[in-house]
């Protein structure tokens, strides 16, 4: 099968109106050659009569993997991760959708990138007012990229699909929160840097439904393991302030040998 230049990895369960919005808005404003990797939790809504009109749209540029049960964000987009064949990868919640151009904007930006360069941050709406390290104004709408304890993370992001994969992917011990932000820190401690990927913004709704409310206690547990992992100290103001010359509290880690990723 012949490479493509972006693979785009949707987990969806039990969301399908808000699938579909994020889908359209992905064909309507990427042009580069994409594929999509919508991986399904075996819900019973609408969700596969979605993916057959986006099938009807956009033909082979659409894999569909089926899960069965469910088995959380993580292992999700990880199953998309290895399934993508794109030279560049990134991943999308169900109910975000990309602003026109922002995946263009993203990839040629990673293309330019120097080689110390793996990851790009793409800007998404965010309400909170705190971990706010950049932000910025798009069609009247402001976009924010997070740091967590001073170092710079995407919610979303695009990398070289060789940087997945040596880095081992998301890590499964999270299994709906904080994988995006421990793949981050692990593009840090590889050497590598994580930049913001300017002109992006990604809508987010952060939607709340019954799922969520579910998977409360398991978000709770996996920001907890996120800050035991990393060493984070507990909460303090001085380490609420970003510094965009330092964007990267482990960078003193470089100097020894490399944390278990």
């Amino acid at each position: 099968m012949a490479e493509r230049l972006l693979s785009i990895v949707v987990p969806t369960f039990q969301r399908a109106q808000l699938l579909e919005r994020c889908l359209i808005s992905v064909e309507r404003g990427t042009h580069c050659d994409f594929e999509l990797i919508v991986v399904d939790g075996g819900g019973t809504d609408a969700t596969p009569e979605v993916l057959e009109r986006a099938r009807q749209r956009i033909g082979a540029r659409l894999q569909v993997i089926r899960e069965e049960p469910r088995q959380g964000f993580t292992r999700a987009v990880n199953r998309g991760l290895r399934a993508a064949t794109g030279r560049f990868i990134t991943w999308l919640n169900d109910d975000a959708r990309p602003m026109l151009g922002t995946l263009d904007e993203a990839v040629e930006q990673m293309q330019a990138a120097k080689a110390d360069v793996g990851l790009l941050a793409l800007f998404h709406r965010w309400h909170g007012t705190k971990n706010v390290a950049y932000e910025t104004n798009l069609a009247g709408r402001c976009f924010r990229l997070l740091h967590a304890r001073g170092t710079l993370f995407a919610n979303f992001g695009v990398a070289r699909r060789e940087t997945f994969a040596s880095l081992g992917f998301f890590d499964e011990r999270f299994q709906v929160q904080a994988s995006d932000a421990d793949f981050s820190m692990k593009v840090w401690n590889s050497g590598l840097k994580v930049e913001p990927a300017y002109m992006t913004a990604i809508d987010h709704d952060e939607h709340y439904d019954a799922r969520r409310d579910a998977d409360e206690k398991q978000i709770k547990a996996d920001n907890e393991a996120l800050l035991a992992k990393w060493e984070f100290e507990h909460r303090k103001d001085d380490h609420e302030d970003f510094d965009p010359t330092h964007p990267c509290t482990l960078r003193g880690r470089r100097d020894q040998p490399a944390m278990a990723v």
